[in-house]
């Protein structure tokens, strides 16, 4: 598999870059081809693209419009779906609070509010103070049993569009929690619920960047 890793938008509209992608497959040179995107805008681009197989998207509990905007489509196309930064940049771990501080060459001390890129990548585009806030609220809702960081991923897993997650991980316990997700029985349709309702009423309007 050969992805694109967020391109320029301008490049996704023109085409060329999968045009190329074609004549490589054809020529047997790469198996498959596929794309990682910022925006449901960047994804909808890509997702017209006779071939593409694959699609990395930021998704999770705080960044919740792919399930309106394109799952569906790719679920038509026969497209997976790669879910990047489904712990909003560690936020999402539980474990961070407004006096966390960062390693200056970490994005999550450079990029908060976009200046080295795509906002989006960091905090899920939400201002660190509000993102650790709104993971404060979303503790109430942790079933027994589970970290937020499980419950966080379990939920990204319990969509059927959803093929892979690829949360980060600085220690080997760390990533076997991780992937210890994917053994964990579906979330309960009460909880999916109401964590909808959560990001509707109150992380949606917090979002800012391309989305």
């Amino acid at each position: 598999m050969t992805q694109l890793h967020c391109i320029p938008t301008d490049e996704l509209r023109r085409g060329d870059v999968f045009d190329f992608l074609r004549e490589l497959q054809a020529e047997g040179k790469i198996r498959r081809f596929g794309a990682s995107v910022e925006s449901m805008e960047e994804a909808g681009l890509c997702l017209a693209q006779p071939g593409l197989s694959s699609l990395q998207i930021i998704f999770n509990v705080l960044r919740q419009k792919p399930v309106d905007t394109l799952f569906a489509a790719a679920k038509e196309r026969g497209v997976a779906l790669i879910v990047r930064l489904p712990l909003a940049s560690g936020v999402l771990s539980g474990r961070m609070t407004a006096q966390t501080r960062f390693d200056e060459r970490d994005h999550r001390n450079y990029n908060r509010d976009g200046q080295a890129f795509n906002v989006g990548e960091t905090f899920a585009g939400i201002p660190f103070e509000v993102a650790v806030d709104l993971a404060d609220a979303l503790s109430h809702y942790v079933p027994e049993g589970l970290t937020m960081a499980q419950m966080a991923l379990r939920w990204c897993l319990d969509f059927d569009a959803v093929t892979s997650v690829i949360p980060g991980a600085k220690r080997p316990e760390q990533a076997r929690a991780n992937a210890a997700a994917s053994d964990l029985p579906p979330l309960s349709p009460g909880l999916h619920e109401d964590l909808r309702g959560f990001y509707s009423a109150r992380v949606a309007a917090h979002i800012r960047g391309p989305y």
